[in-house]
């Protein structure tokens, strides 16, 4: 399969990923996989598979005319995602691994981050990891502990769901790699709370830059996924569910038969094929991930976010630099402080 992705939606967790994928999947002139979060480039497993066979499989029936995508957080978490870093061997990943990855068989992909508040960030990552029964640790303690210096570097070198509460919020020094390795043309950060204000204007900017018509607006727009997470996935329901659309294509594309069977149908069959799948998983996916309303905050966060935002200060001086304005969230750090540091 001689083609290659035009875009991906690098993150960040937990800053409207899933609005956004829900929202992009519905233009006609771009194709998703069907289930969100389907990586390649941090994850070695899928690495070992092939980029062949992970095109066959994600995008198996897609029309190669309309501009191909993913929405994969877990390319904004400064390393690897399921392997260690650095590994046994030796190697050690960091911030620019996973671009020079995806630039090795995507060189001009259009690159996508949208990020949140990222004290606000780290508490729906923790109440997503609690919920999920990952971490049984108090936001206030989890902060407390991760912002220890010796706990901070090696959630820098070793990234993981339950120590990157802090760091996966350190978007300036993320983002520095993917403009280091792709330079700044390449790249459109939004953030999530202009996303939520103005959600017309926001995917305008995204459709212009990924080069699709800019002025479709899906009938989703303004609609909110997963909010907080603040309800447990069903796990049967997930995308490694084995009755998931996202694993049945996948078992398709595996199979010579199922794919010369697929592209022998007219395209109108397959294009309405392509809908109803897209229905199914949408359906699925709402009963998985949307959440209730978020329950009161417990004692003690109001002061671990104020103690994270003093922590982000400085990274946030880094990320205004890269993208050439201020993140909302950000209050820039004293000049005595800055002078002292």
């Amino acid at each position: 399969m001689s083609r290659t992705l035009d875009f991906i939606v690098i993150g960040a967790q937990k800053a409207g990923t899933t609005s956004l994928f829900e929202n992009l999947r519905q233009h006609p002139e771009i194709h998703v996989p069907p289930g969100k979060e389907l990586p390649y480039f941090s994850h070695e497993g899928a690495r070992r598979r092939g980029w062949e066979e992970y095109l066959r499989a994600a995008f198996f029936g897609a029309d190669p005319s309309l501009r191909w995508g993913t929405v994969t957080p877990q390319y904004l978490v400064g390393g690897l995602w399921e392997e260690p870093n650095p590994t046994a061997s030796g190697e050690h990943h960091d911030e620019r691994t996973v671009p020079l990855r995806i630039r090795e068989h995507a060189p001009h992909v259009r690159l996508v981050a949208i990020l949140r508040d990222p004290a606000d960030r780290a508490r729906a990552h923790h109440r997503m990891a609690a919920l999920n029964s990952l971490d049984p640790r108090p936001f206030a303690t989890a902060v407390e502990e991760l912002l220890r210096p010796e706990a901070l570097d090696a959630a820098r070198r070793s990234p993981s769901e339950t120590t990157g509460y802090v760091t996966w919020g350190e978007y300036g020094r993320l983002l520095r790699g993917y403009f280091d390795v792709f330079g700044a043309e390449q790249l459109l950060v939004v953030f999530t709370q202009e996303y939520e204000q103005d959600p017309a204007a926001v995917l305008r900017r995204i459709h212009e830059f990924i080069g699709v018509r800019a002025d479709f607006l899906p009938d989703n727009l303004g609609v909110r996924y997963r909010v907080g997470g603040s309800r447990r996935r069903l796990r049967w329901l997930g995308s490694d569910s084995p009755i998931h659309p996202w694993t049945l294509q996948r078992r398709l594309a595996a199979s010579p038969r199922a794919r010369r069977a697929w592209h022998a149908l007219p395209e109108r069959t397959r294009r309405g094929a392509d809908r109803v799948l897209d229905v199914i998983t949408y359906r699925l996916d709402l009963w998985n991930r949307r959440g209730a309303a978020a329950a009161a905050p417990p004692s003690g966060e109001d002061a671990a976010l104020e103690r994270l935002r003093v922590h982000y200060a400085a990274d946030g001086e880094v990320l205004a630099g890269l993208i050439g304005r201020s993140p909302p969230w950000h209050a820039p750090v004293p000049t005595a402080d800055r002078a002292g540091g």
